[in-house]
């Protein structure tokens, strides 16, 4: 197994009093600390974008299992290689799930996940019960199912993402995968004039043979992505296809050394786009397979957030060495692996990774970042059951609302290592420069401090929660609530040109609406 990580150099000064822990469970409150305990001074280089992130940067998953009414994570952390629960068959049409989704608009709906590679596709008007199944396939999708798919992507402004099966039953007797069942969801999908953006072929090709039993190599991946390469010119002129969507451990990496040897090989000649897979941590389901348990703070902790970026540094150096006009997609992450972690993924703990990955990835160029789940377990943005929104649904829209698609530089002049900042032209406000600003630091409050950069009618946006564990979330002290789906005004504290204070444990936006950057125009 290969465990080799390319290190990467971050440049930060430490500045002030002296910071918490990252192992603090203690959270902070909704009132904004009036005077700021540090100071973290930096600039922005206006002049040009260092990266340019696809529209849809931020998009959102709906697990296969779910689709289906297969099995999914269940609430219970109990060890599961697999989920063990019976879904419902999700079901698209919730007015308020639809309102709430639609706020992430324009995403990519990604349909993958583990049951993908273990589903039949009966687009018949009498679908075969699961007890009639062939050999080797253990649930299955129905024509009325990916209509709901579709119809919902098409209300909501969503591009689908689906991933084909690429599991045993999709198999011959030698092991090779054949096109036979692919081929009978493509028909349909074309034969409804239904779109798919981005193709994939099997989930996760460096664990097949943990979880399918399938001794996956990377020679087989090459010949099997020209395979359905092959299959897709027969229906498509102009299509999509990507992968290996390749899962990075925590701490290990991937399981079988999958990207290197499949780009070397020539793999990525029948890509269109790159797609891996990571979670920083795993939820106390995975048992013995947990490389790097969850536990408090870890999401807080510097260190450990970077992590996701050198293995995001690691792929796109395969693909810069192979096939340097890829794009590189994050096709499926969250907090945990084993449907996240219960109190942490469903949290305002949770919430600092997923703006921190959110802004790092987009730094290094990655041009998609697929959230496991839209709703479903606990990784879910959304609870399920009520569709509740979860803390890192409002940091989504927020996002959503304020980042744009151009990355900015930031250089960190004295700034706390425990303050994490990312610039980006703001969303439809040309010459404007939204600042995302992450204060880690469980004691100290800090004052932003950007230079070069007009502070007149500054636009504050601070997120606040009473505790790590908490599903509450407050904007600028104001507990967010939606009403039925109807999301509340989310409006920023105008600060002018005076200071943007950020509380201990606390997040902001801060748009600067006349920074007039040459970059932003």
């Amino acid at each position: 197994m290969n465990l080799a990580i390319r290190l990467f150099l971050i440049s930060v000064l430490a500045y002030g009093c002296d910071s918490g822990s990252a192992g603090d469970s203690s959270g902070t409150g909704g009132t904004r600390t009036p005077t700021a305990d540090t100071i973290a001074q930096l600039s922005v280089d206006l002049s040009s974008p260092v990266a340019e992130v696809d529209e849809r940067y931020l998009s959102v998953a709906v697990d296969t299992a779910q689709v289906v009414g297969g099995l999914f994570w269940s609430a219970e952390p109990v060890a599961q290689l697999i989920g063990q629960e019976r879904q419902p068959v999700y079901d698209f049409t919730r007015p308020r799930l639809r309102a709430l989704a639609s706020e992430l608009a324009p995403a990519f709906l990604r349909i993958g996940g583990s049951d993908a590679d273990r589903v039949f596709y009966d687009m018949s008007d009498d679908p075969v019960a699961e007890e009639e199944l062939p050999e080797a396939f253990e649930f299955v999708l129905t024509a009325e199912q990916v209509d709901g798919i579709f119809e919902f992507s098409e209300v909501m402004g969503f591009d689908v993402m689906f991933t084909l099966s690429a599991g045993p039953g999709a198999r011959d007797q030698a092991g090779d995968w054949t096109p036979d069942m692919a081929r009978t969801l493509l028909q349909y999908v074309s034969d409804n004039e239904y779109q798919v953006t981005l193709w994939e072929l099997g989930n996760e090709w460096d664990r097949f043979s943990i979880i399918l039993g399938v001794p996956a190599t990377p020679e087989m991946a090459v010949r099997e992505f020209a395979a359905v390469r092959a299959l897709l010119n027969e229906f498509y002129d102009d299509f999509n296809l990507g992968g290996t969507s390749g899962a990075y451990w925590p701490s290990i990496g991937e399981l079988v050394p999958m990207y290197g040897p499949f780009m070397e090989l020539g793999g990525g000649d029948s890509l269109d786009v790159v797609t891996w897979h990571y979670y920083p941590t795993q939820s106390e389901r995975g048992g013995v397979l947990r490389t790097d348990p969850w536990e408090q703070g870890i999401l807080l902790d510097p260190e450990d957030l970077d992590i996701g970026f050198r293995w995001a540094e690691e792929v796109i150096g395969y693909r810069d060495a192979h096939a340097p006009e890829l794009p590189v997609w994050l096709g499926e992450s969250g907090h945990a692996q084993f449907g996240g972690q219960p109190g942490a993924s469903d949290s305002w703990e949770g919430t600092f990774w997923w703006l921190d990955q959110l802004g790092g990835l987009a730094r290094r160029n990655i041009q998609v970042s697929v959230r496991q789940t839209l709703s479903g377990s606990n990784y879910g943005i959304l609870d399920d059951a009520t569709l509740d929104p979860r803390p890192d649904y409002w940091a989504s829209v927020l996002w959503r609302r304020l980042m744009g698609q151009r990355v900015l530089d930031v250089q960190r002049t004295s700034v706390s290592e425990l303050v994490r900042l990312y610039a980006h032209c703001s969303y439809e406000r040309p010459g404007a420069v939204t600042l995302l600003a992450i204060n880690l630091d469980a004691e100290n409050s800090v004052r932003i401090e950007l230079e070069g950069v007009s502070n007149d009618g500054k636009e504050l946006y601070v997120l606040t929660s009473d505790a790590l564990d908490s599903t509450d979330l407050m904007l600028n002290g104001t507990l967010l609530r939606d009403d039925a789906g109807v999301l509340p005004p989310l409006e920023p504290e105008p600060v002018g040109s005076g200071s943007a204070d950020v509380p201990a444990r606390a997040i902001a936006f801060i748009v600067y609406p006349n920074a007039s950057a040459p970059a932003c125009q």
